[in-house]
């Protein structure tokens, strides 16, 4: 019996010195729930002792730890991990037992309980149960965040962004030739909620109140809008990147516009505006909102000034459609089958204003029936009377250059010639005697295009010269 009893003692003595050496046996008798989760702390087969001291020293029991948390857990755990750039707030307080069982919990990493549950102690969990939920969640918090520290500069992410965003978005889709500033400083959560929203996208507004956020509001809500506003930015811009030359655009315009007008109003003809040839619609056009009518950047001329030189279209003698600024009037703003972008050939444009009925009598002069209205005037403006391209007599010496070497009414038949310059017309009240004096220069009932009736040549003297 003796013998019986003094193995037993070994075996109790060994039991002792094992694991929970003889002085954790107390504890265990009193604290053996600490031990019942699936996962142990590691520091608990090291013994209790190892981080509580003299638990019951004093008539009160105490923690007594061998030191304050969180330096208790640094004899173990890297300090360097729970240090970073960015710290989690309980971390940085030291309140590891906050997430953390110290000595064993059901769930891994000795957590209370599991993610995101444990968040929501903490984190109102209506910020992240949103109608739209980033897919990210269901790969738990930590799959974008480390719950202890991060080099990153905020929000304990495990990466800076936008690359952390990459590892699961195609980074190709945000690095295209034309970048979103935003997506280029990538400043991914200054449009998207990284947990949840409301809104499509995980978008914190719906657009276009997202975009006003950056943008000035008053750039699209002028007088005439762009119906294409309606169906939201999206319709002409990608909001990351884009192969456009510029500002997002889904396509290069022309074919942007094309998506929506016609394209055959703007190609096609034979005659085609510069700027819509080379696609800068939005050199006339605001592609948002503007005052003026057709979103146009400037009224007519103003407009048009822009590129061509405003001093070809005023001087002393302005066409009445140019000085009202009617551009439009006689060119086509787009394309034209017919010289110069006109709304029709000459002299049919001209006969729009002016009364055909004055340059469609019995004999024509051959540049009118010509339609060679330009050849004589400026469409436009000149120094000149009627804005023609020199003073009267010049212009009909261009093609009549003989008048004054042979026998003519001015010339003489033998003698000095009929006084043109200086003086007055005794028929037409505050005009110079000149070769329209005598001659009508569109067209005449009577023969050389005599101004009045007359059969032959001194039969128009007698309306000046009385008898």
């Amino acid at each position: 019996m003796k013998r019986y009893a003094v193995i037993l003692l070994f075996f109790c003595t060994l039991f002792f010195i094992s694991n929970t050496n003889a002085q954790e046996l107390p504890c265990l008798e009193c604290h053996k729930t600490k031990l019942e989760g699936k996962v142990v702390h590691p520091a608990v087969d090291m013994g209790c002792s190892s981080c509580h001291l003299s638990p019951h020293e004093k008539e009160k029991p105490t923690l007594s730890l061998a030191s304050d948390v969180p330096d208790l857990c640094y004899n173990c755990h890297d300090k360097g991990a729970f240090t970073k750039k960015s710290q989690h707030s309980p971390v940085q307080a030291g309140m590891c037992t906050s997430c953390h069982n110290p000595h064993s919990s059901n769930n891994d990493k000795l957590l209370l309980s599991t993610s995101p549950d444990l968040c929501y102690n903490c984190h109102d969990k209506a910020t992240f149960t949103n109608k739209v939920i980033h897919p990210a969640l269901d790969m738990s918090c930590t799959s974008c965040h480390n719950p202890h520290s991060s080099d990153a500069d905020s929000r304990m992410l495990v990466q800076e962004l936008p690359q952390l965003c990459y590892n699961c978005h195609d980074k190709g889709a945000f690095t295209k030739k034309s970048q979103h500033s935003p997506v280029q400083a990538g400043m991914c959560t200054s449009c998207h909620n990284p947990h949840s929203e409301k809104a499509e996208k995980l978008l914190i507004a719906t657009s276009p109140d997202l975009c006003y956020n950056c943008h000035d509001k008053s750039i699209f809500t002028k007088k005439n809008i762009h119906p294409a506003l309606d169906m939201g930015c999206m319709s002409c811009h990608n909001p990351h990147s884009s192969d456009a030359d510029s500002r997002m655009l889904i396509s290069n315009p022309p074919d942007l516009c094309f998506t929506c007008h016609d394209k055959t109003v703007f190609t096609g003809k034979k005659n085609v505006h510069p700027p819509i040839d080379a696609g800068m619609c939005t050199s006339c056009h605001n592609p948002h909102s503007q005052d003026t009518g057709k979103l146009l950047v400037a009224e007519s001329p103003a407009l048009c000034f822009n590129c061509h030189d405003q001093n070809n279209f005023k001087n002393k003698y302005t066409h009445t459609p140019v000085e009202s600024g009617m551009c439009t009037s006689c060119h086509l703003p787009h394309q034209s089958d017919n010289e110069k972008l006109l709304q029709a050939s000459t002299p049919d444009l001209c006969f729009n204003c002016h009364d055909n009925a004055e340059f469609t009598k019995k004999n024509i002069h051959p540049p009118v029936e010509g339609g060679m209205c330009n050849a004589c005037h400026s469409p436009h403006a000149s120094g000149n009377i009627f804005q023609l391209l020199k003073p009267i007599n010049g212009v009909c010496a261009d093609c009549h250059p003989d008048i004054g070497k042979t026998p003519h009414v001015v010339s003489g038949f033998g003698a000095k010639g009929h006084p043109l310059m200086g003086k007055k017309d005794p028929m037409r009240e505050g005009r110079e005697f000149a070769c329209s004096s005598c001659h009508n220069p569109h067209s005449s009932d009577s023969v050389r295009l005599f101004r009045y009736q007359a059969m032959g040549p001194f039969e128009i003297c007698i309306y000046c010269h009385k008898y």
